[in-house]
């Protein structure tokens, strides 16, 4: 991306990603009918809308470009995963953020995903299915309709920062989309991490932990690590990942702050290149107010990236 996102608008843009915040394998793709970009003039953005990647209804993603797209030789893109515990939470709950950052030049796609349900078997398999698949569609829509992509970055939060680490740090090598860096909201990182798995059986999870026992065939959750193992970034993470933001709350009863001290303790073993903001009064949400400021520390780490590596 020729043009750096501007600095007002992009804040603009981030906090509306923070307040909206809801705590809440790869297959190739075609299709016989390709999606145009149309105009949405009323927002300021060429689109593509709920294309399906799949069957499910859920299954869907948008992507937005800058109106002067046609314009640019290419175009960097931002993937936007949403959070919401595995079991809710919803692309439109960012629709806006989407549409600020593609006001001021980049290319963003924000994707649904299946979700745990009772009247399903989804888990995490499926879930990591869905997001290989949607990137696999976003990339080809955007080479259908001569959109040419340069670098692209994954951002997500809680759930969908766990599913944005575990793709940029597995797939590099065989993504469509020349991954540079990631961002991590208070994403669950380790998921074999004692504290963590402590958590899905702690009474408020009850419903969702009996669910996913019943799913995963086992008595207790720690039976099931075999399985949280292969679905943990931490296990994917070497010393050439791509480099990672990464925010965390001292005090989140959600995703253990032991979580981030594993994937930190791995950084620096290995070396790797990051940035962590500790939020050392706040939960889940990041959201104390005596650590309001820290969110603009984290902004300005995020378009730092994106001026380094875009």
């Amino acid at each position: 991306m020729k043009k750096i996102i501007d600095s007002a608008a992009f804040r603009f843009a981030a906090l509306l990603l923070l307040c909206c915040f809801v705590i809440t394998s790869c297959a190739t793709t075609s299709s016989a009918k390709i999606p145009v970009f149309e105009l949405d003039a009323e927002n300021g953005v060429y689109k593509v809308a709920a294309v399906s990647y799949g069957s499910d209804s859920k299954q869907k993603f948008d992507i937005y470009l800058p109106a002067d797209y046609k314009a640019k030789d290419s175009l960097d893109m931002l993937v936007y995963i949403h959070g919401g515990a595995y079991y809710r939470g919803s692309r439109y709950d960012q629709n806006e953020i989407c549409l600020e950052l593609a006001r001021n030049g980049a290319a963003v796609a924000i994707m649904d995903y299946r979700l745990v349900s009772p009247t399903n078997n989804i888990f995490l398999k499926d879930m990591f299915e869905d997001v290989c698949t949607a990137i696999d569609k976003i990339a080809f829509v955007c080479e259908a309709n001569n959109v040419k992509l340069d670098k692209a970055a994954v951002m997500g939060i809680s759930a969908g920062a766990h599913f944005a680490l575990l793709y940029s740090y597995k797939m590099k090598e065989t993504s469509p989309l020349n991954l540079v860096f990631c961002v991590d909201y208070v994403g669950p990182a380790d998921l074999k991490n004692d504290d963590f798995i402590g958590k899905i059986e702690d009474d408020r999870f009850a419903q969702l932990g009996k669910l996913l026992k019943k799913r995963l065939k086992v008595e207790v959750m720690k039976d099931a690590i075999p399985y949280f193992i292969e679905y943990s970034p931490i296990e994917y993470l070497e010393k050439t990942s791509v480099p990672t933001i990464c925010a965390y709350g001292k005090k989140d009863d959600i995703v253990p702050f032991s979580v981030c001290e594993s994937l930190v303790k791995k950084f620096d073993s290995l070396g790797c290149t990051y940035e962590l903001t500790v939020f050392p009064n706040s939960n889940h949400g990041l959201d104390a107010p005596e650590d309001i400021h820290l969110r603009d520390v984290v902004f300005d780490q995020i378009q730092d990236y994106m001026k380094k590596y875009f």
